[in-house]
């Protein structure tokens, strides 16, 4: 009986370790391998600095997915290789995507890994 409880026990702390992690399941399920390791990440919150910024299908030359205008706030999930674009969530009409880190503004700070 007390093996059943145990086995219990631990099973539930194991569950609420995955509710209560910090990692960005989103990001790491959808982002595009950028042949680097997967780290822990962390997601940052922020907002567009620029009116148009394309959001990317993949960094550089990807298809454009959408836009992201001045002051509207996005979630950043990890940053490419070269760490010169972030995969991103932009809140209005929920568009994911790449968007060059020189057109964002970061509201949270802490690490934040690649993708």
């Amino acid at each position: 009986m007390r093996r059943h409880i145990r086995r219990a026990a631990c099973l539930a702390l194991a569950g609420a370790a995955l509710v209560l992690s910090p990692v960005t399941a989103h990001a790491q399920e959808q982002a595009p391998d950028s042949g680097t390791s997967t780290q822990q990440v962390q997601s940052r919150g922020g907002y567009f600095l620029g009116d148009g910024v394309n959001i990317r299908s993949r960094p550089v030359d990807g298809t454009i997915h959408g836009q992201g205008y001045f002051r509207e706030t996005f979630t950043a999930h990890c940053w490419n290789g070269d760490g010169h674009w972030i995969y991103l969530t932009a809140h209005r009409g929920n568009v994911t995507g790449w968007v060059k880190v020189d057109y964002v503004y970061y509201t949270d700070m802490g690490p934040m890994g690649y993708c």
